[in-house]
């Protein structure tokens, strides 16, 4: 896989959201509509304007918008991502997406909605020449949501994991290409929820009674440096920084980042101990670029710049580090990627959607700016 032309090697610190989900209207409660099925055009489209018009130049997240299928929402994160699998066919059934023979009726909505929101990109980012964030399932999230045509889990199986690892890293520099081709600058966030669970061998199997067998780690930091190799900057997410205990010796944070081959990492505020902070900063002194991740109700009080900007310059002066550093840190906020089925929307629903958007994206852009002004 060649790398998109003119794409951008660098990920410049910046202030946006972790991506706006919002879902759309029913059709039996839409004016005019008929029938069921994919309901996405003004939802995406509010989304995309809203991206554009108030971060700017501030890193604008591409807009993901649910839609309905017959009575049951057909969109989240895993959704979208195999979406974006070449040569490789899903459906859903009742225990969440398998692989298939042959392209089924949800993954052609998928397709549908990831269309509808590249349209929505090309017409609200005309003109807009900078970086902009895509947010996806890392690839071992994405595997361990995935089952084979007999339920069995993709996780357990090595040729399927390796097929569904490498269709999903093609696909992903084949979206980011298309963006190129509109004068974009993509970069690709990719949430890995569950290195820890695949590390350590306690996924759960379909029973639940069960756990999945270790992956080795060579493996799991083979198939992270392969897919981000192909790809425009990456913003690798993890839950924590909490360290990992395997066979008998201890694997810390910063040796994670270090061994997936990220450029950039990310990690909610919440989520940092002690220990959390000093490998904050062990990364961010080895040239790894740094994201702090707000909590979703941050954006509900986009006025209290300053109490989240305490939060993060306290314990990080406690630790040694210069306020000034924070010049190079990058913020994330507003609703995480929602990894289950069905997604929990239910605080982007309804009218107050548009607002919690537009605070998620003022206290990110505030943040960044108060981190520049420092002295």
């Amino acid at each position: 896989m060649a790398e998109p032309v003119g794409s951008p090697t660098t990920l410049t610190p910046a202030g946006t959201t972790t991506g706006i989900w919002i879902p759309g209207p029913s059709a039996e409660t839409r004016p005019g509509a008929g029938g069921t099925g994919y309901i996405a055009n003004s939802p995406i489209r509010e989304a995309a304007a809203a991206a554009f018009t108030h971060l700017g130049e501030q890193l604008p997240p591409v807009p993901l918008g649910a839609h309905r299928s017959e009575d049951r929402w057909g969109a989240d994160a895993i959704g979208r991502a195999v979406s974006l699998l070449t040569d490789l066919h899903v459906d859903r059934a009742s225990f969440g997406w398998r692989l298939t023979s042959a392209a089924g009726r949800d993954e052609r909505l998928e397709s549908s909605a990831l269309s509808e929101a590249f349209d929505a990109i090309a017409e609200y980012g005309d003109g807009y020449t900078g970086q902009v964030q895509v947010s996806l399932p890392g690839p071992w999230t994405l595997v361990t949501a995935l089952s084979l045509t007999s339920g069995a889990p993709v996780l357990g199986d090595l040729g399927a994991r390796r097929d569904v690892i490498q269709a999903y890293a093609f696909g992903l520099a084949a979206f980011a290409d298309k963006l190129s081709t509109l004068g974009l600058q993509p970069v690709i966030r990719l949430v890995e929820a569950r290195l820890q669970p695949v590390l350590t061998g306690t996924w759960p199997t379909v029973s639940g009674w069960a756990t999945l067998p270790a992956v080795n780690e060579t493996q799991v930091y083979a198939a992270l440096q392969s897919t981000l190799r192909h790809l425009p900057p990456v913003l690798l997410s993890l839950p924590d920084f909490d360290p990992l205990q395997l066979q008998g010796k201890e694997i810390t944070a910063a040796e994670v980042v270090r061994n997936s081959g990220a450029t950039a990492v990310s990690v909610p505020l919440t989520s940092l101990k002690a220990h959390g902070w000093e490998q904050l900063a062990m990364i961010s002194e080895a040239g790894i670029g740094t994201w702090m991740g707000l909590p979703p109700a941050a954006g509900s009080r986009p006025q209290e710049v300053k109490h989240w900007l305490n939060r993060i310059m306290t314990p990080w002066n406690r630790i040694g580090m210069g306020a000034t550093s924070l010049r190079d840190f990058g913020v994330l906020a507003g609703e995480e990627l929602p990894m289950n089925y069905p997604p929990l929307l239910s605080s982007v629903e309804g009218d107050g959607a548009e607002n919690i958007s537009t605070g998620t994206m003022m206290i990110a852009a505030g943040l960044r700016r108060a981190f520049e002004e420092i002295e």
